[in-house]
């Protein structure tokens, strides 16, 4: 069965939440039917001409990117433009464009965590680079026979819920009587039907981020042995894991620039580097951020990071570092983006296919334009 337009969205939405966007940013579906079911998806850095033509020859009805189609509101669709060709072309082809953009810089497991991944720095513990939010949380309360609380607890536990700092699966349990009388039509775990039932049952409580809330409840009902399963859920007002742009790693030991220069050119392959050491030999602080870094500079500094990895630094970005001693490394926009774009890939394959979904899931492969 093949996934709606829809339900690839609320995956996507999953992994980056349209909410943590930075104001004004256009993410989520930009051109399309929500409704309309999809056999094959095309991921892609950009929805451009290049990306548009291969999704209409591979067949795809969907294009996942990461750059949105549209930054600013249209007035018209005009044919004579770029833009607009575009545009109508898509529609024509009843293609379904959604884009996850600063989103998906964001979330915890967004562009820059995994071109951390790709470089192969030690990201698990990294610090966010310039915080822009934290999770919201919510509570959840369910009710479960005694017996199978365990099972319950490592399944939602799995899916996001009851992580507390560096503590996994914290629930709290108290025990109680459920009561409930199997109507017609049910095939009841316990009890007959019309025949009310009290059951020895544990009120499980965990706290989980909303970014994580359809994972946990998708887990809860897959592994609660009831029937109709009685839970809530309630929002709260407490702060949960920090989030942002860019990350800030600490190797196990100091790195050349040589050896940065050298990863992003293996790893990302990453042709035009350029670097500036700022007077430095190694580098024990390293700040990264997929895409255009610029605007990172002084945050980096404040930080206390050595080196900012990233992509698009201009000259003056170049005479701001210079002026507070901080070194530069650029791969390039789009090197440093791709590591998420073939996340993102993953990430909705293997969530369509534990889902069931006969959807199947495609990188680009032809490029748009680039420097020569």
């Amino acid at each position: 069965m093949p996934a709606a337009v829809k339900k690839v969205a609320s995956i996507l939405e999953e992994l980056a939440p349209v909410s943590i966007a930075l104001p004004g940013d256009p993410v989520g579906l930009q051109l399309g039917n929500p409704e309309t079911e999809v056999t094959k998806i095309l991921v892609s850095l950009d929805p451009d001409q290049a990306a548009l033509e291969e999704a209409v020859a591979r067949g795809a009805e969907m294009l996942v990117t990461h750059h949105p189609l549209f930054y600013q509101k249209l007035s018209s669709i005009n044919e004579g433009s770029p833009e607009g060709a575009l545009i109508a072309e898509a529609i024509r082809n009843k293609l379904n464009i959604y884009s996850a953009h600063t989103n998906y810089d964001i979330t915890p497991q967004g562009v820059s965590y995994q071109l951390a991944k790709k470089l192969g720095l030690p990201v698990e513990g990294a610090e966010v680079l310039e915080v822009t939010g934290s999770d919201q949380l919510l509570k959840l309360v369910v009710f479960v026979p005694a017996g199978h609380e365990d099972k319950v607890r490592d399944g939602i536990a799995a899916a996001g819920a009851g992580q507390i700092g560096n503590y996994s699966h914290s629930t709290f349990q108290t025990d109680g009587t459920g009561t409930f009388m199997p109507g017609v039509g049910t095939d009841p775990y316990l009890g007959s039907r019309g025949q009310l039932e009290k059951v020895t049952e544990l009120r499980l409580e965990t706290i989980l981020p909303v970014s994580r809330r359809h994972a946990v409840i998708e887990a809860l009902n897959r592994v609660h042995p009831y029937e109709e399963v009685a839970f809530d859920l309630y929002p709260l007002d407490l702060d949960g894991k920090t989030i942002g742009l860019g990350l800030i790693l600490e190797p196990d030991k100091p790195l050349p620039i040589e050896e940065l220069v050298q990863l992003c050119r293996d790893r990302l392959n990453a042709d035009d580097i350029r670097s500036f050491t700022a007077g430095q030999s190694s580098f024990n602080r390293i700040a990264l951020c997929g895409g255009s870094g610029g605007s990172l500079i002084e945050q980096a500094v404040r930080r206390k990071a050595d080196i900012l990895i990233s992509g698009d630094f201009r000259y003056h970005d170049l005479k701001r570092a210079e002026s507070m001693g901080l070194a530069l490394v650029d791969a390039g926009h789009d090197a440093t983006e791709r590591p998420g774009v073939d996340y993102l890939r993953q990430y909705l394959e293997k969530e369509l296919q534990a889902g069931g979904f006969g959807t199947e899931v495609c990188l680009q492969t032809s490029e748009g334009a680039k420097w020569h």
